[in-house]
């Protein structure tokens, strides 16, 4: 498990232009909507000081009010939003190919390149991500039912009870939610090894190998942790640091940043780890068929003017 993890970490770390393009996508993503919020707020508070309260400590009172009376300027940003974040999930979707063909190639990186592996792997992956989604969906449902069930159990008992009893569709909720996205990625990798297997034959083929697998789950828990570690730093530094200046609002941007650039890290550290455990467990590879024609017709032929022949043959004696 710990050599998949380093291994992985160190395969993701050579890679790290990849890592760097992806930030600066999301990066120019970002400054789509920051840029017209950041000027209809400027324009609608009027250059007023109020928001400096939100700086040193944030005043609901002010924030409330400001929706109350200029929140219509900000309903365009909505949809924008909505639109980007769709343009998100796209992206990533479609920079997956690329990233574990350049793991494969283990070659130079080009952006050419990338992008060209990238295209070629985008319409199997994102059918994936469909099912995927729809099987995100059923859990969703599951847990849902679970909660209820447990909920009605758990009725009438004291609140430590009561916790310890919801802690049970709790934790179906984690696993069954956390193995839908670990599915996609070793669905993806799947699909980079065996050109003829299709996305739904993947996505199930990637289900049954992570259950007969349980490392690979707890590989994907363990990448969680440090992901949730990464949050808590995070929130410690800007507890610490606090934004009560313009320096201080800087520096917070640029370790906010650095968070979404090791964030994008540790999704292509959880790809890098699929392709590392199929590397070390390989799967079957789908085997191609081979169609054998047979020359029927050329053969009567020649057995024709072969009869013909000794005919001839005959006649002539």
């Amino acid at each position: 498990m710990f050599t998949i993890l380093t291994q992985a970490f160190r395969r993701t770390a050579q890679n790290w232009k990849i890592v760097l393009l992806i930030f600066l996508v999301n990066f120019i993503l970002g400054l789509v909507i920051a840029f017209p919020a950041f000027n209809i707020l400027k324009s609608e508070s009027h250059n007023s000081l109020a928001f400096n309260n939100l700086i040193t400590d944030f005043d609901f009172t002010v924030f409330s009010d400001f929706l109350r009376i200029s929140g219509k300027p900000l309903k365009p940003l909505l949809p924008i939003s909505l639109i980007l974040t769709l343009i998100y999930i796209v992206l990533n979707v479609f920079f997956s190919g690329g990233i574990l063909s350049q793991f494969t190639i283990r070659d130079t990186f080009r952006i050419k390149d990338f992008l060209q592996n990238s295209a070629h792997y985008f319409g199997k992956f994102s059918l994936l991500f469909l099912i995927q989604v729809i099987f995100i969906v059923i859990v969703l449902i599951i847990s849902i039912i679970a909660f209820g069930v447990f909920g009605i159990i758990a009725d009438g008992n004291t609140e430590p009870k009561f916790v310890a009893w919801m802690m049970i569709p709790l934790t179906i909720l984690v696993v069954l939610f956390t193995y839908s996205l670990n599915i996609g990625d070793y669905a993806k990798a799947l699909m980079l090894r065996d050109s003829l297997l299709n996305s739904w034959n993947a996505f199930w083929k990637a289900s049954f190998y992570i259950i007969k697998n349980p490392k690979t789950m707890l590989i994907y828990w363990a990448i969680l942790l440090a992901a949730a570690i990464l949050i808590l730093f995070y929130l410690w530094l800007e507890s610490k640091i606090g934004m009560t200046s313009g320096f201080k609002i800087w520096l917070m941007f640029l370790i906010q940043q650095l968070f979404i650039f090791c964030r994008i890290f540790v999704r292509t550290w959880n790809l890098s780890n699929a392709f590392d455990y199929l590397s070390l467990r390989p799967v079957p590879i789908t085997v191609k068929p081979v169609i054998v024609v047979e020359t029927v017709e050329e053969e009567t032929t020649n057995q024709i003017i072969d009869k013909e022949e000794e005919g001839e043959n005959k006649l002539s004696e």
